[in-house]
Parts: C-alpha cells; structure tokens; sequence
C-alpha cells in the first residue's frame, strides 16, 4: 500500500482522537512532498528521536518496512521491560507504605499509653526509647504541622526531580542503593544494548547511534559514557573502550561489544545482550 493510504487507515482504525489527528496530519504531509521522518520531527511528544532516526535511514536505504519491524520489536521490549519493573516494584512499595502507616499510627495512638508505664518505672530511658517519645509527642500535639509537613515533602518529592540539580544527585544515589542498585544498572545496560543495536542494524552511523541512545537513556551518569564513547571513536579508538572503563556498566558489555567490533558483528552482540 502506498504510505499516505496506510496512514489513512491507521487514522480510521485508532480509537485515540489525538493521535487520529497526528496521523492524518502525517498523510497530508506525504502528500505536499515530505518524508515521513520529516513529518514526525513536528510530534517529538509522540515520536522519539530513536523512532525518526530509524526511519529516516529506513526511507534512505529503501527499507522502510523493515526499519518499522524493528522499531515495532524495540518498543515492544522496552514495554515489557518496563511492565515487568512496574511489577517487581509493586509489592515492596506496598510493604513500605504500610510500614509507614503502621509507624505513624503507633507513634500516635500506641507509644502515648506507654508513656506512662514508662515514668512509673522510674528509670532513665535509653537515647532510641527517648527519641522515639519525643516524635509520638510531636506528632499527638502538632497534628495540623505534621500534616502540611507531610504534604510539603510528597509535593517536593515531586517537583524536585525536574530540577537538574537534584536530579544528578537523585541520579548517583539511585546508584548505590542496596536494592535498587542493581535494578538500576541492568535496565540501563538492556536500555542502551537494545537501542544501540536496533540504530547499527538499520545503518545509522555509530556517532548517531550513541547519540540517539544517550537521549534515551535518563541518568546522567550513563550519559555521560556514552558521550565518553563518541570522542574515543573520533579519536580512532574502539567503542568498547568507554564501557570497559565504565564501573556502572557489566564487564560482559565491554567485552562483548569488543568481540562485536572484532567479528563485524556489533548488532548482533548488542541485541544478545
């Protein structure tokens, strides 16, 4: 079919009236005269840089249909990777809000009926058992501060990650939380193996590939060693020299995408990966 009536379909077929639009308006721009990718660059909201990349080299090779297939397969990836993330976090961030709760419950409700029991023994109290007298007492006679504290930091909690600053820190600390750590480093890791290996595959040149794939990326620290890997290939030295000095990515990914310069084989290393 020709791209401007497949577009068309694809506008009747989408229950999304938003998208139904952005599609229709791809049509009518195929048909003044401009590529697809072209047409896209006027939606970043909804076509990520990684997408108009492969199809602009999809319309420049002549295979459009086939840098689609591959786009199709990333973004299906990348949806169940983050679906099963969103499943693995469920049920511990469940446990720790109710342990928050129960906390904060007890502290108000159960420690004050100790406190008593506790001035009639008589006895100096420990440091910890003092501490946590003191919280119970600011929370049962500061309850409205409590509240608009508590309010304060969930809406802080929101608004300072948007801020660059706090963003690099929340970036390094996610880094090197016991649990969260090595979450962290493999999502990232499958994040710029797939995507590297979808861009290399349909011809894009590696310089674009690592750009493309540091935009993708959302901490800064893996940013940065893919910015570290574009001036070693400028330099003349091999891609794989970046992550092997790395200490966020895995050993494997360094030596792997070594084995992939070495055998011509980098998209197929990158998509084992």
């Amino acid at each position: 079919l020709p791209l401007t009536r497949a577009l068309e379909i694809l506008g009747r077929q989408t229950q999304n009236k938003k998208f139904k639009k952005i599609l229709d308006s791809l049509a009518q721009n195929i048909k003044k005269g401009n590529s697809l990718s072209e047409s896209m660059k006027k939606y970043p909201g909804t076509f990520s840089s990684l997408f108009i990349a492969m199809v602009k080299v999809g319309e420049e090779s002549g295979k459009l249909s086939q840098s689609l297939d591959l786009i199709g397969e990333q973004l299906g990836r990348d949806y169940t990777l983050r679906k099963k993330i969103k499943g693995a976090m469920i049920y511990p961030m469940i446990i720790i809000a109710a342990m928050i709760v129960i906390g904060i419950l007890m502290l108000i409700y159960v420690v004050p009926t100790l406190v008593s029991t506790f001035k009639g023994l008589g006895v100096e109290l420990p440091l910890s058992t003092r501490i946590i007298i003191g919280i119970s007492n600011f929370l049962v006679y500061n309850k409205l501060l409590t509240a608009g504290v508590s309010v304060a930091i969930i809406l802080s909690l929101g608004w300072l990650p948007k801020t660059a600053r706090a963003k690099k820190l929340i970036d390094i600390a996610v880094l090197h939380l016991p649990i969260f750590s090595p979450l962290v480093k493999k999502i990232n890791s499958a994040r710029t193996s797939r995507t590297l290996a979808s861009l290399v595959s349909s011809g894009v040149n590696v310089l674009e590939a690592l750009s493309i794939t540091e935009d993708v990326l959302q901490n800064h620290r893996y940013k940065e060693v893919l910015r570290q890997a574009k001036g070693d290939i400028q330099k003349g030295r091999p891609i794989s020299e970046s992550f092997k000095k790395s200490n966020i990515y895995p050993v494997l990914l360094g030596e792997m995408i070594a084995v992939g310069e070495e055998t011509g084989r980098l998209s197929d290393m990158l998509m084992r990966l």
